[in-house]
């Protein structure tokens, strides 16, 4: 039984999280069986803004988590309300997994986990006439994971995707796989980029990708953060890498020959399986490092 303090704390994540940024809306809904939340900014809200295409960033949220604790704890609701986007937050139930991860391991059969959230996306997408090509997938640990399963087999949907702790496509395919997988175990990102590009078919394009990762994480091998860079470099065409400032944490931007950064890696010293910059108030935040939920959408979204 949970005790009095810890009662108040899950009152408090979820007081803050219901809390709207600056009058946006966070609203509640349900596709399918699948239950998600939304983040509305105040200006789409209004009446006069139904005519507007949107931009919108998905996001998934890690194992353990839920929506309302995912947004307290990157604060992409007040991101989303500075830039007048859209938040679409999907919830994973203890049905689909005991610990609410995404079960981004499983085969990429018809009905899949992957095939849902691909036809919730465009359900929201349609209903809030979001622009197509202004999707961004973002996601934390198995969250992120997911969000390159999305990127690799709905590239119609998802034009850029940043991940924080996460790995490359099909790195394990099955429950214990997967679990090798996350501890850095048959982690190759030639072979991802490889099945990426075939899922794509003939939808393939350059994708635009953030990628984070703690330097002591112990939950996902950090050597999964190598392999998502190996993977997106031959997906998207690029190669070399240059340093640039990165806030006291290793930042690698990778740039095609126009000079058009693709890809950037963030390596955070001191940061285990945690989200950089995040809310202390919610799970799984690194408050000292850099602002993760900033510099991802500056760099997705520009």
């Amino acid at each position: 039984m949970l005790g009095v303090a810890a009662l108040l704390v899950l009152a408090g994540v979820a007081a803050a999280a219901d809390k709207t940024a600056s009058e946006g809306v966070f609203e509640k809904g349900r596709f399918e069986s699948r239950l998600y939340r939304l983040y509305v900014p105040r200006a789409l809200a209004a009446s006069h803004a139904e005519a507007a295409k949107p931009t919108m960033i998905v996001a998934l949220h890690g194992c353990w988590q839920t929506p309302e604790d995912f947004a307290l704890g990157t604060g992409l609701n007040e991101a989303a309300e500075r830039r007048n986007v859209l938040v679409l937050y999907p919830a994973q139930g203890r049905r689909e997994n005991i610990s609410r991860c995404w079960n981004w391991f499983e085969p990429l059969a018809p009905g899949s986990e992957t095939s849902q959230l691909a036809a919730l996306i465009r359900h929201v997408a349609d209903a809030r006439r979001v622009a197509t090509d202004r999707i961004a997938v973002v996601g934390f640990s198995a969250g992120g994971y997911m969000a390159v399963n999305l990127a690799c087999t709905a590239p119609e949907l998802v034009r850029a995707v940043g991940v924080h702790s996460g790995g490359p496509f099909r790195c394990g395919v099955g429950l214990e796989a997967g679990v090798q997988c996350m501890r850095g175990q048959n982690v190759d990102g030639e072979a991802a980029a490889t099945a990426c590009r075939a899922a794509m078919k003939t939808a393939a394009h350059p994708i635009r990708a953030s990628l984070w990762h703690g330097a002591n994480d112990v939950v996902v091998n950090p050597v999964n953060v190598e392999s998502l860079v190996k993977m997106f470099s031959l997906v998207d065409g690029v190669s070399g890498g240059a340093a640039e400032p990165g806030d006291g944490a290793q930042r690698t931007v990778y740039r095609d020959s126009k000079d058009r950064a693709w890809i950037e890696a963030w390596l955070v010293p001191g940061m285990g399986h945690a989200w950089s910059g995040g809310d202390m108030r919610a799970t799984h935040t690194f408050p000292p490092g850099p602002n993760a939920t900033q510099r991802m959408l500056d760099f997705l979204l520009e």
